[in-house]
């Protein structure tokens, strides 16, 4: 019960943050239940995952006094949980790979949201037909390229706004609490509740995508309709080198898109958190790996819609459970603090 009395102990933004790490280790039983070898580096992980998790809330949640072997397990928790969403993709994408395909549907849906706009609605044809920005323009050539640089480049964005940044943060938090005999900074609970926030709303936005991809699987435009396609997309320099690098011929995790999911619920946390710069910027750039997505033909429209409402979806569980309930129990302190300070009792 020990651990039961560390969650109680821990304010919300905090115990969401377990609740989602729990389930990201819950959804390797799952891909186990597929016998797929990619899964050993997925119970690796959650294993030493859970480990940690367990030793936190049983021996350091619910004991203050115990701060300085409690904040190392805490860093090293948070570190370690988001090492299990790789592992999570490629086992995702293997079984996906082995059902039968849904990109026919995922096409009718096309049809019937953009089908008066756009031919059939396919919309990566009607960009590669396109004598603007098709991929035989000069125009079209530059934004392959760069488009094709930006969507790389977006596997470090999570990595760096989140472990780097957020996690340098509350390793400065530590340092300082170790430098000042456990006294805490002033902004010792916001790095933290921020950190543990985002980090809650990118693993479930994550093991939902992953969840999805084997319910939906779809391989694709670029592979669905690759016959259909006039112009291909031809890459020079830097972005053909990428290329290679990304390309995985056993994807078949089209429906929903992770890239923009996973950003979008970036974006929304860090505004959530009073990030609001930086969370502007990183849901622009969501809309920006979106369109990339669509023209360099790794998404149907569908996908992106899909995308972002189980983006919302997260945001929400995690606003809703965690960082609300929080922002309500500080209101309530400080209005009994308020009452406190204004009774007879205290006047006298």
């Amino acid at each position: 019960m020990k651990i039961l009395k560390g969650f109680q102990f821990l304010n919300p933004i905090y115990q969401m943050f377990f609740i989602s790490t729990l389930l990201s280790c819950f959804f390797t039983i799952y891909l186990v239940a597929h016998l797929e070898i990619e899964t050993l580096y997925s119970v690796m992980v959650s294993t030493v995952t859970l480990i940690f998790a367990i030793i936190y809330l049983k021996y350091y949640a619910a004991y203050p006094l115990k701060w300085k072997k409690g904040e190392i397990f805490l860093i090293i928790l948070t570190f370690i949980t988001v090492f299990h969403l790789p592992a999570h993709f490629v086992s995702a994408a293997r079984i996906s790979y082995r059902r039968e395909k849904k990109d026919d549907l995922l096409i009718k849906f096309d049809k019937y949201i953009l089908g008066w706009i756009v031919k059939d609605g396919k919309i990566s044809l009607w960009i590669d037909n396109n004598d603007y920005i098709g991929p035989h323009t000069t125009i079209g050539k530059f934004i392959n390229n760069s488009l094709q640089i930006f969507y790389f480049f977006y596997y470090l964005i999570p990595y760096i706004s989140m472990h780097f940044f957020s996690l340098l943060n509350c390793l400065r938090e530590i340092i300082f609490r170790y430098r000042n005999n456990g006294a805490k900074s002033s902004s010792y609970k916001k790095t933290w509740n921020s950190t543990l926030f985002v980090f809650s709303c990118y693993l479930l936005t994550c093991v939902i995508v992953f969840f999805v991809n084997t319910l939906v699987p779809a391989t694709s435009p670029r592979k669905h309709l690759k016959n259909e396609f006039v112009h291909s997309l031809s890459l020079t320099g830097f972005g053909k080198y990428l290329n290679k690098k990304s390309k995985d011929e056993k994807s078949a995790n089209s429906f929903p898109s992770g890239h923009v999911a996973e950003i979008l619920s970036i974006g929304l946390a860090f505004y959530a958190t009073k990030h609001k710069f930086t969370g502007k910027l990183i849901i622009y750039n969501s809309g920006l790996i979106a369109f990339a997505t669509i023209f360099l033909r790794y998404h149907y429209f569908c996908d992106i819609i899909a995308a972002v409402i189980i983006a919302f979806i997260s945001f929400e569980i995690n606003y809703i459970i965690g960082l609300k309930r929080y922002r309500n129990k500080i209101k309530q302190n400080q209005k009994i603090f308020r009452i406190m300070n204004d009774s007879p009792e205290t006047m006298i």
